[in-house]
């Protein structure tokens, strides 16, 4: 078993599960927190930043976490070879059991379409352009603490942020003069949303623990340089699916839906 750990290849799977399950947690922990600023803070204008702040992560919370959990089952079967698809190990009852939250939650497919038409255009878009810039504040924090130990972090994130940013300007452009192609875009703009909130709350961890003297820094530093190295890469891909895939859908899918 150790020397099967010390494979570089498991150890990629190993720890893309455990980054993955670090940064959908992150979401939940921030939408908890919103909705606790929703309804316990005193000051007005706090408790409606909360609100909107719940409503915007709610469902990204919901299916970029249920997603997470169907992929981190997944690699567990794979991890364990062909133990892992018979049911000795139990990971096959994990991978069973984890398949039927994206389906409960929505099905999550209704999440994404949640998040584009109903939660991108409050305030004419404006709230969700100021949660981006939000984010930002947490690279440059990064990077201005030229610390060795983050890597790429920062341009890593930088990059998905602005993929992230544009992804969200072209589906507010199209949401009233072309909603089908923004509906067709739903699903990767969810997913794209989450691996950069996620990618991001992780490096706020980070930043945490490297300026603490009280809190060990080799596990939250090194799960967010991982996800930002080698998971959020992703972020340039999903972009251009929600920005370009749309007419490619269109004119494929009428022939090659047909029965």
């Amino acid at each position: 078993t150790v020397s099967i750990v010390k494979h570089p290849d498991v150890q990629r799977m190993l720890l893309r599960m455990k980054s993955l399950t670090a940064a959908a947690r992150t979401i939940t922990y921030a939408t908890a927190g919103a909705i606790d600023q929703a309804h316990r803070s005193i000051n007005e204008d706090e408790k409606s930043y909360g609100t909107r702040l719940a409503a915007l992560l709610t469902p990204v919370g919901k299916a970029f976490g249920t997603d997470t959990g169907v992929e981190v089952a997944s690699l567990g079967v794979q991890v364990h070879g062909g133990m892992g698809y018979i049911e000795d190990t139990g990971a096959a009852q994990m991978l069973r059991d984890a398949r039927i939250p994206p389906i409960y939650e929505g099905t999550n497919g209704i999440q994404a379409i949640d998040l584009v038409t109903r939660k991108l255009p409050e305030q004419g878009g404006e709230f969700v352009r100021t949660y981006i810039t939000s984010l930002r504040e947490t690279v440059d924090a990064v990077a201005a603490s030229n610390a060795p130990v983050f890597g790429n972090m920062a341009a890593e994130l930088s990059t998905a942020i602005d993929a992230l940013a544009e992804s969200t300007d072209w589906l507010l452009e199209h949401l009233t003069k072309e909603p089908a192609k923004a509906l067709a875009g739903a699903t990767p703009y969810l997913r794209l949303f989450g691996l950069t909130a996620g990618g991001v709350y992780l490096a706020r961890g980070a930043l945490h623990a490297h300026a603490s003297e009280d809190i060990p820094e080799a596990q939250p530093v090194g799960l967010a340089r991982f996800f930002a190295e080698n998971v959020l890469s992703e972020t340039s891909g999903l972009n251009r699916t929600v920005t370009q895939g749309a007419t490619s859908l269109e004119s494929a899918a009428e022939a090659l839906l047909v029965a």
